[in-house]
This record gives C-alpha cells, structure tokens and sequence, in this order.
C-alpha cells in the first residue's frame, strides 16, 4: 500500500504509515463526517446531469455484473482547496463502506474513484484486498484514461473513460490468474505437456 500523504509505499497494512505517521483517526479528525455517498455515483457538486449520472450508474452496475466481488463506487465532492484528496479519498474507503459493513482490511474490495470539480483533482483507491491485483501504476493509468476529460471540464467523459479502463484492467487480470490456475492444475500440464492444448 502507499500512504495517501507521504506517498511512501510498505507491504502490509499497518495502524500508523512507517514514514509519516500518518493515521485513520488523525483523518478521522480532519475530516470528521463521512458524507452519504450511494453505492454507485454520488454527485455532491451537483455538477452532472440525471442522463450522465443514470449512464455512468448503468457502467458501474455492468462492471459490478462481471466482476461481483468488487465494489466500484464514484463521488463527486468539493474537498476544499487545503484539503489533500488522495487523504480524502483513502480515509473514505476506510470508512464509508460502500459494499458491505463487514468490508474492511483484507475483506476491502471496493475501488473508489474521488473528483474534485473545484480543485480539479481527482483519486483512485483499491481496497485492502485489491492491492495484490491491481497495482499504483494500474490506478494512475486510469487516472490519465480520464485525464482530458476532468481537464476539459467534462466530468462525464473522464468518468466514463475511468470506468471503461479499469473494466478492461480488471478483465485482463482475472483472464491471466485463469490461465495461471488453469496451468497449476496437474491435468491441465500433463494435457499442455502431451500436446494436447
């Protein structure tokens, strides 16, 4: 994992970050109430329209349909200008608990993407659980799929273009841990080995 303030990457997760010491009860502090957020998109900025918040709803629930185990929810909020949004969006994750009350550390499958309208930033987080998945640099990549869209102010397009990259990110990895379990399997080698696959 990497801490969303210091930016310093350790192994396991742990109460406080090695470098910083940074921790969930000084953002617990910081940032006190966890706004109410839907399972999906919720647009606290009030910046998007009903046809662009129902589409983006409907590649959430299609992302959710192929891979169920993971929960993809996406908020639109005005953090504020001296507020750090990749904080903001780790300690959220932590906290809102957006697929289940029980998702937390190791059981943490969700995948949130935070937007700043106002401060024209924008984060993306996996869950506990993702990060032996889904790498930083898979995250930034997704990050920069958006990126002409938030820059050009159109929120829709960079959510979209977000969603549409991890989809495939995500299909790509679950396709390759198929084949490498389909390899593991004893018959499956002894097939392969034999020439017959």
């Amino acid at each position: 994992m990497k801490c969303p303030s210091c930016h310093v990457s350790f192994s396991t997760p742990a109460p406080e970050c090695p470098n910083c010491k940074l921790t969930l009860d000084q953002l617990d502090k910081k940032f006190t109430l966890v706004p109410y957020c839907s399972r999906y998109l919720s647009d606290r900025s009030e910046r998007l329209h009903l046809p662009e918040i129902e589409k983006l709803r409907d590649l959430l629930r299609f992302f959710e349909r192929r891979f169920p185990q993971i929960c993809f929810s996406v908020l639109l909020i005005d953090v504020g200008a001296h507020i750090s949004i990749s904080e903001y969006a780790f300690w959220l994750i932590n906290r809102a608990r957006f697929s289940t009350i029980g998702a937390v550390g190791p059981k943490n499958f969700d995948l949130f993407l935070v937007v700043d309208p106002v401060g024209r930033a924008a984060a993306l987080i996996a869950g506990y659980a993702l990060e032996n998945y889904i790498s930083e640099q898979d995250l930034q990549d997704a990050l920069s799929a958006g990126s002409d869209g938030f820059y050009e102010g159109d929120l829709s397009r960079g959510i979209q273009a977000c969603i549409e990259f991890m989809t495939e990110r995500v299909r790509e990895i679950a396709l390759r841990m198929e084949r490498e379990k389909s390899l593991e399997d004893p018959a499956t080698v002894a097939a392969t080995t034999a020439g017959l696959l």
